[in-house]
Protein backbone atom coordinates (compact mmCIF):
# COMPACT_ATOMS: atom_id res chain seq x y z
CA UNK A 1 0.00 0.00 0.00
CA UNK A 2 3.04 2.20 0.75
CA UNK A 3 4.48 1.99 -2.71
CA UNK A 4 0.46 2.71 -3.90
CA UNK A 5 0.61 5.79 -1.90
CA UNK A 6 4.34 6.88 -3.34
CA UNK A 7 3.01 6.93 -6.84
CA UNK A 8 0.43 9.50 -6.33
CA UNK A 9 2.64 11.69 -4.11
CA UNK A 10 5.33 11.66 -7.15
CA UNK A 11 2.76 12.86 -9.40
CA UNK A 12 1.60 15.86 -7.13
CA UNK A 13 5.46 16.65 -6.18
CA UNK A 14 5.47 17.29 -9.93
CA UNK A 15 3.32 19.58 -9.86
CA UNK A 16 3.98 21.48 -6.74
CA UNK A 17 7.64 22.06 -8.34
CA UNK A 18 6.77 22.66 -11.57
CA UNK A 19 3.65 24.71 -11.13
CA UNK A 20 1.93 24.15 -14.67
CA UNK A 21 2.83 20.95 -17.01
CA UNK A 22 1.88 20.89 -20.82
CA UNK A 23 -0.68 18.07 -21.74
CA UNK A 24 -0.41 17.24 -25.71
CA UNK A 25 -3.04 17.80 -28.13
CA UNK A 26 -6.26 16.57 -30.43
CA UNK A 27 -5.28 12.93 -31.55
CA UNK A 28 -8.00 12.25 -33.92
CA UNK A 29 -7.61 15.68 -36.38
CA UNK A 30 -3.88 14.29 -35.74
CA UNK A 31 -4.96 10.91 -37.75
CA UNK A 32 -6.84 12.73 -39.99
CA UNK A 33 -3.76 14.25 -41.09
CA UNK A 34 -1.95 11.60 -41.71
CA UNK A 35 -4.56 10.21 -43.93
CA UNK A 36 -6.73 8.04 -41.47
CA UNK A 37 -10.48 7.42 -41.76
CA UNK A 38 -11.65 7.88 -38.69
CA UNK A 39 -16.02 7.26 -40.10
CA UNK A 40 -15.78 4.08 -37.57
CA UNK A 41 -17.43 2.80 -34.21
CA UNK A 42 -13.93 2.74 -32.47
CA UNK A 43 -13.00 6.14 -33.81
CA UNK A 44 -8.98 6.29 -33.13
CA UNK A 45 -8.50 2.81 -31.65
CA UNK A 46 -9.09 1.19 -34.52
CA UNK A 47 -5.68 2.72 -35.97
CA UNK A 48 -4.28 0.37 -33.34
CA UNK A 49 -5.16 -2.14 -35.05
CA UNK A 50 -4.48 -0.98 -38.18
CA UNK A 51 -1.73 1.24 -38.53
CA UNK A 52 -0.10 1.69 -34.57
CA UNK A 53 3.24 3.27 -36.08
CA UNK A 54 1.32 6.39 -36.95
CA UNK A 55 0.15 6.80 -33.05
CA UNK A 56 3.15 6.45 -32.23
CA UNK A 57 4.60 9.44 -34.61
CA UNK A 58 1.90 11.57 -32.87
CA UNK A 59 2.62 10.98 -29.74
CA UNK A 60 6.24 11.91 -30.97
CA UNK A 61 5.48 14.75 -32.71
CA UNK A 62 3.59 16.12 -29.17
CA UNK A 63 6.72 15.77 -27.34
CA UNK A 64 8.90 17.24 -29.79
CA UNK A 65 6.23 19.88 -28.97
CA UNK A 66 7.35 20.26 -25.92
CA UNK A 67 4.62 18.63 -24.00
CA UNK A 68 5.41 17.35 -20.50
CA UNK A 69 2.57 14.31 -20.47
CA UNK A 70 1.14 12.45 -23.60
CA UNK A 71 -2.60 10.52 -23.34
CA UNK A 72 -2.56 7.15 -24.63
CA UNK A 73 -4.61 6.10 -27.91
CA UNK A 74 -7.39 3.84 -25.13
CA UNK A 75 -10.13 6.50 -25.95
CA UNK A 76 -12.72 4.13 -27.77
CA UNK A 77 -10.63 0.96 -26.41
CA UNK A 78 -13.04 -1.59 -24.96
CA UNK A 79 -12.38 -5.49 -25.03
CA UNK A 80 -16.13 -5.58 -26.04
CA UNK A 81 -16.20 -3.53 -28.66
CA UNK A 82 -12.99 -5.17 -30.61
CA UNK A 83 -14.46 -8.60 -29.95
CA UNK A 84 -17.72 -6.34 -31.47
CA UNK A 85 -15.47 -6.60 -34.98
CA UNK A 86 -14.64 -10.37 -34.88
CA UNK A 87 -11.52 -10.76 -32.64
CA UNK A 88 -11.07 -13.35 -29.89
CA UNK A 89 -10.86 -12.49 -25.78
CA UNK A 90 -7.19 -12.28 -25.64
CA UNK A 91 -6.12 -10.25 -28.87
CA UNK A 92 -9.12 -7.65 -28.16
CA UNK A 93 -7.33 -7.61 -24.16
CA UNK A 94 -3.99 -6.90 -26.29
CA UNK A 95 -5.14 -4.24 -28.29
CA UNK A 96 -6.07 -2.10 -25.14
CA UNK A 97 -3.10 -2.27 -23.37
CA UNK A 98 -1.66 -1.67 -26.98
CA UNK A 99 -2.55 1.89 -26.63
CA UNK A 100 -0.08 2.19 -22.99
CA UNK A 101 2.13 0.65 -24.57
CA UNK A 102 2.54 2.40 -27.82
CA UNK A 103 2.19 5.66 -25.63
CA UNK A 104 5.26 4.49 -23.53
CA UNK A 105 7.45 3.17 -26.18
CA UNK A 106 6.88 6.43 -28.37
CA UNK A 107 8.12 8.13 -24.72
CA UNK A 108 11.11 6.06 -24.13
CA UNK A 109 12.52 6.77 -27.85
CA UNK A 110 11.85 10.61 -27.26
CA UNK A 111 13.98 10.11 -24.29
CA UNK A 112 16.67 8.05 -26.09
CA UNK A 113 16.59 10.04 -28.92
CA UNK A 114 17.44 13.75 -26.88
CA UNK A 115 19.99 11.97 -24.59
CA UNK A 116 21.99 10.83 -28.38
CA UNK A 117 21.51 14.58 -29.31
CA UNK A 118 19.41 13.32 -32.74
CA UNK A 119 17.61 15.98 -34.63
CA UNK A 120 14.76 13.74 -36.18
CA UNK A 121 13.07 10.76 -34.98
CA UNK A 122 10.51 8.24 -37.31
CA UNK A 123 10.75 11.52 -39.84
CA UNK A 124 9.74 13.88 -36.75
CA UNK A 125 12.06 17.23 -36.22
CA UNK A 126 12.99 17.43 -32.85
CA UNK A 127 15.19 20.75 -33.01
CA UNK A 128 18.22 22.15 -34.99
CA UNK A 129 21.61 22.79 -35.21
CA UNK A 130 22.71 26.13 -33.10
CA UNK A 131 26.25 27.77 -32.75
CA UNK A 132 25.88 26.87 -29.12
CA UNK A 133 24.98 22.86 -30.20
CA UNK A 134 21.40 21.03 -30.54
CA UNK A 135 18.42 23.29 -29.10
CA UNK A 136 15.16 21.00 -29.16
CA UNK A 137 12.02 22.66 -29.29
CA UNK A 138 10.86 20.66 -26.12
CA UNK A 139 13.58 22.53 -24.01
CA UNK A 140 11.50 23.51 -20.44
CA UNK A 141 9.58 20.06 -20.30
CA UNK A 142 10.40 17.59 -17.87
CA UNK A 143 13.60 15.31 -18.98
CA UNK A 144 11.29 12.37 -18.96
CA UNK A 145 7.83 13.41 -19.97
CA UNK A 146 4.84 11.15 -18.56
CA UNK A 147 2.42 8.39 -19.80
CA UNK A 148 -1.12 9.18 -18.98
CA UNK A 149 -3.27 6.14 -20.23
CA UNK A 150 -6.08 7.73 -21.86
CA UNK A 151 -10.30 6.11 -20.25
CA UNK A 152 -13.10 7.36 -22.32
CA UNK A 153 -16.77 7.38 -20.41
CA UNK A 154 -19.10 4.60 -21.03
CA UNK A 155 -20.66 6.92 -23.98
CA UNK A 156 -17.65 6.37 -26.05
CA UNK A 157 -17.92 3.10 -26.58
CA UNK A 158 -21.98 3.71 -27.57
CA UNK A 159 -20.27 5.60 -30.18
CA UNK A 160 -23.29 8.01 -30.09
CA UNK A 161 -22.67 11.57 -28.70
CA UNK A 162 -23.86 10.50 -25.55
CA UNK A 163 -20.81 11.99 -23.68
CA UNK A 164 -21.70 15.25 -24.42
CA UNK A 165 -25.36 14.56 -23.03
CA UNK A 166 -25.08 11.78 -20.34
CA UNK A 167 -26.98 8.57 -19.68
CA UNK A 168 -29.61 9.43 -17.22
CA UNK A 169 -31.31 5.80 -17.48
CA UNK A 170 -27.85 4.40 -17.03
CA UNK A 171 -27.19 2.94 -13.16
CA UNK A 172 -23.73 3.86 -11.34
CA UNK A 173 -23.38 0.35 -10.26
CA UNK A 174 -23.62 -0.74 -14.36
CA UNK A 175 -21.23 2.12 -14.94
CA UNK A 176 -18.58 0.64 -12.41
CA UNK A 177 -18.54 -2.68 -14.08
CA UNK A 178 -18.21 -1.53 -17.33
CA UNK A 179 -14.84 0.46 -16.33
CA UNK A 180 -13.37 -1.73 -14.00
CA UNK A 181 -12.23 -4.42 -16.20
CA UNK A 182 -11.20 -2.21 -18.72
CA UNK A 183 -9.09 0.21 -16.17
CA UNK A 184 -7.78 -3.36 -14.63
CA UNK A 185 -5.72 -3.63 -18.11
CA UNK A 186 -4.81 0.30 -18.72
CA UNK A 187 -3.13 -0.39 -15.00
CA UNK A 188 -1.39 -3.60 -15.83
CA UNK A 189 1.06 -1.51 -18.84
CA UNK A 190 1.84 0.91 -15.72
CA UNK A 191 1.08 4.57 -17.20
CA UNK A 192 2.10 7.01 -15.10
CA UNK A 193 -1.17 8.52 -15.02
CA UNK A 194 -4.89 7.51 -15.77
CA UNK A 195 -6.90 10.37 -17.58
CA UNK A 196 -10.64 9.64 -17.29
CA UNK A 197 -11.85 12.05 -20.25
CA UNK A 198 -14.65 13.03 -21.56
CA UNK A 199 -17.18 12.50 -18.56
CA UNK A 200 -20.20 13.63 -19.19
CA UNK A 201 -22.33 13.27 -15.31
CA UNK A 202 -21.57 13.07 -12.05
CA UNK A 203 -22.97 9.93 -11.82
CA UNK A 204 -20.31 8.23 -14.07
CA UNK A 205 -17.59 10.18 -12.10
CA UNK A 206 -19.17 8.42 -8.86
CA UNK A 207 -18.38 5.00 -10.48
CA UNK A 208 -15.11 5.98 -12.00
CA UNK A 209 -14.29 6.78 -7.95
CA UNK A 210 -15.14 3.77 -6.66
CA UNK A 211 -13.07 1.63 -9.69
CA UNK A 212 -10.24 3.73 -8.90
CA UNK A 213 -10.41 3.09 -4.76
CA UNK A 214 -9.83 -0.64 -5.75
CA UNK A 215 -6.17 -1.16 -5.16
CA UNK A 216 -5.72 -3.95 -6.79
CA UNK A 217 -7.53 -2.53 -10.06
CA UNK A 218 -6.07 1.18 -10.08
CA UNK A 219 -2.40 0.28 -8.49
CA UNK A 220 -1.91 3.26 -6.43
CA UNK A 221 -1.86 4.72 -10.15
CA UNK A 222 -2.74 8.79 -10.20
CA UNK A 223 -5.25 9.85 -12.16
CA UNK A 224 -7.61 12.96 -12.77
CA UNK A 225 -10.98 12.95 -14.03
CA UNK A 226 -12.33 15.12 -16.84
CA UNK A 227 -15.67 16.19 -17.27
CA UNK A 228 -17.20 17.35 -20.94
CA UNK A 229 -19.21 20.54 -19.86
CA UNK A 230 -21.72 22.68 -21.73
CA UNK A 231 -21.60 26.30 -20.42
CA UNK A 232 -19.42 28.10 -17.56
CA UNK A 233 -21.10 25.78 -14.68
CA UNK A 234 -22.19 23.03 -15.21
CA UNK A 235 -21.39 19.48 -17.03
CA UNK A 236 -22.91 17.88 -19.95
CA UNK A 237 -25.50 16.22 -17.69
CA UNK A 238 -26.81 19.29 -15.93
CA UNK A 239 -25.03 19.41 -13.12
CA UNK A 240 -22.74 21.96 -11.49
CA UNK A 241 -18.77 21.72 -12.13
CA UNK A 242 -18.72 22.16 -8.00
CA UNK A 243 -20.77 19.28 -7.25
CA UNK A 244 -18.25 17.27 -9.21
CA UNK A 245 -15.30 19.00 -7.50
CA UNK A 246 -16.58 18.60 -4.39
CA UNK A 247 -16.81 14.84 -4.45
CA UNK A 248 -13.53 15.03 -6.47
CA UNK A 249 -12.21 16.50 -3.22
CA UNK A 250 -13.05 13.80 -1.24
CA UNK A 251 -12.03 10.68 -3.06
CA UNK A 252 -7.79 10.34 -1.91
CA UNK A 253 -7.35 8.07 -5.00
CA UNK A 254 -8.42 10.57 -7.32
CA UNK A 255 -5.70 12.85 -7.60
CA UNK A 256 -6.99 15.88 -9.71
CA UNK A 257 -9.98 16.99 -11.71
CA UNK A 258 -10.44 18.23 -15.36
CA UNK A 259 -12.22 20.15 -18.25
CA UNK A 260 -11.79 18.56 -21.48
CA UNK A 261 -14.01 18.57 -24.86
CA UNK A 262 -15.64 21.63 -23.71
CA UNK A 263 -15.55 25.56 -25.43
CA UNK A 264 -12.94 27.26 -24.79
CA UNK A 265 -14.24 30.18 -23.55
CA UNK A 266 -16.26 28.24 -20.66
CA UNK A 267 -12.68 27.04 -19.18
CA UNK A 268 -12.01 29.75 -17.10
CA UNK A 269 -15.13 30.23 -15.13
CA UNK A 270 -14.85 26.40 -14.91
CA UNK A 271 -12.19 26.66 -13.02
CA UNK A 272 -12.41 29.18 -10.64
CA UNK A 273 -15.90 27.25 -9.59
CA UNK A 274 -13.99 24.32 -8.87
CA UNK A 275 -10.96 26.46 -7.01
CA UNK A 276 -13.83 27.45 -4.31
CA UNK A 277 -13.83 23.90 -3.44
CA UNK A 278 -10.77 21.98 -3.71
CA UNK A 279 -6.72 22.30 -3.97
CA UNK A 280 -6.46 19.17 -6.00
CA UNK A 281 -4.56 19.97 -9.32
CA UNK A 282 -6.58 20.83 -12.15
CA UNK A 283 -5.99 19.93 -15.70
CA UNK A 284 -7.69 21.73 -18.91
CA UNK A 285 -7.91 20.73 -22.51
CA UNK A 286 -10.74 22.05 -23.84
CA UNK A 287 -11.31 21.67 -27.98
CA UNK A 288 -9.96 24.17 -30.16
CA UNK A 289 -13.39 26.39 -30.54
CA UNK A 290 -15.64 24.66 -33.10
CA UNK A 291 -18.76 22.90 -32.45
CA UNK A 292 -19.04 19.62 -33.09
CA UNK A 293 -22.63 17.87 -35.08
CA UNK A 294 -22.38 14.14 -33.85
CA UNK A 295 -24.96 13.19 -36.77
CA UNK A 296 -22.47 14.30 -39.52
CA UNK A 297 -19.36 13.91 -37.45
CA UNK A 298 -17.94 17.22 -38.89
CA UNK A 299 -16.88 20.63 -37.34
CA UNK A 300 -18.37 23.91 -38.05
CA UNK A 301 -17.92 27.23 -36.60
CA UNK A 302 -14.90 29.96 -35.51
CA UNK A 303 -12.17 28.12 -33.50
CA UNK A 304 -11.26 31.97 -32.80
CA UNK A 305 -7.71 32.15 -30.61
CA UNK A 306 -7.26 29.49 -28.33
CA UNK A 307 -3.41 30.42 -27.15
CA UNK A 308 -5.00 33.45 -25.92
CA UNK A 309 -6.98 32.12 -23.20
CA UNK A 310 -3.72 30.19 -21.76
CA UNK A 311 -2.57 33.09 -19.32
CA UNK A 312 -6.10 33.43 -17.96
CA UNK A 313 -6.38 29.83 -17.24
CA UNK A 314 -3.11 29.17 -16.10
CA UNK A 315 -4.19 32.68 -13.43
CA UNK A 316 -7.07 31.03 -12.63
CA UNK A 317 -5.49 27.97 -11.07
CA UNK A 318 -5.18 25.26 -13.62
CA UNK A 319 -2.37 23.25 -12.97
CA UNK A 320 -1.92 21.34 -16.71
CA UNK A 321 -2.97 22.59 -19.54
CA UNK A 322 -3.24 21.34 -23.25
CA UNK A 323 -6.05 20.69 -26.58
CA UNK A 324 -8.74 17.98 -27.29
CA UNK A 325 -10.20 18.45 -30.13
CA UNK A 326 -8.78 20.06 -33.44
CA UNK A 327 -5.79 21.24 -31.23
CA UNK A 328 -2.34 20.35 -32.90
CA UNK A 329 1.43 20.19 -32.27
CA UNK A 330 2.12 23.22 -33.41
CA UNK A 331 -0.72 24.79 -30.75
CA UNK A 332 0.69 22.87 -28.02
CA UNK A 333 4.41 24.69 -29.10
CA UNK A 334 2.85 27.65 -28.41
CA UNK A 335 1.52 26.68 -25.05
CA UNK A 336 4.81 25.16 -23.76
CA UNK A 337 6.64 28.57 -24.99
CA UNK A 338 4.13 30.21 -22.64
CA UNK A 339 4.57 27.60 -19.99
CA UNK A 340 7.85 26.51 -20.20
CA UNK A 341 9.53 30.13 -20.19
Amino acid sequence: MGDMMAKRRAFLDIIKEKGALVLDGGLGSELERYGCNLQHKLWSAKILMDQPDIIKKIHISYLAAGADIIQSSGYQATVAGFKGLGYGTEEAIELVKLSVRLAVQARNEFVEAKASGALTLRGITLGEETPDGVRYFSEGALPKPLVAASVGPYGAFLADGSEYRGYPDVQTEYLEVFHIPRLALFCEENPDILSFETIPSYDEAIAIARAMSDPYTSRGIPGWIAFSCKDEHHVSSGETIIKCAEMIDKVRPITGIGINCTKPEYVESLIKDIRTVTDKPIAVYPNLGESYDSETKTWYGDPGSFIGYVDAWREAGANIIGGCCRTTPEIIRDIARKIHK
